[in-house]
């Protein structure tokens, strides 16, 4: 079981998202709510499906919290 991260472990929250206005927090609790793949997440939050130029970011949050 994951414990809790320390707040000093914690990334700052971010706009990851510039064209829906998605933060990093939302991202993060999509995926352990079970957004578990970059699809899952487009359809959930939309992330991706304007400019695109968070597409590589997603991928990188998925990775980590994945």
């Amino acid at each position: 079981m994951n414990e809790p991260k320390s707040p000093l472990e914690q990334k700052p929250d971010y706009l990851v998202c510039i064209c829906y206005g998605v933060m990093y927090s939302e991202i993060v609790q999509a995926i352990k709510g079970g957004a578990k793949d970059f699809d899952a997440l487009q359809e959930e939050l939309m992330v991706g499906t304007g400019c695109s130029s968070c597409i590589e970011e997603i991928h990188e949050i998925l990775q980590e919290e994945g």
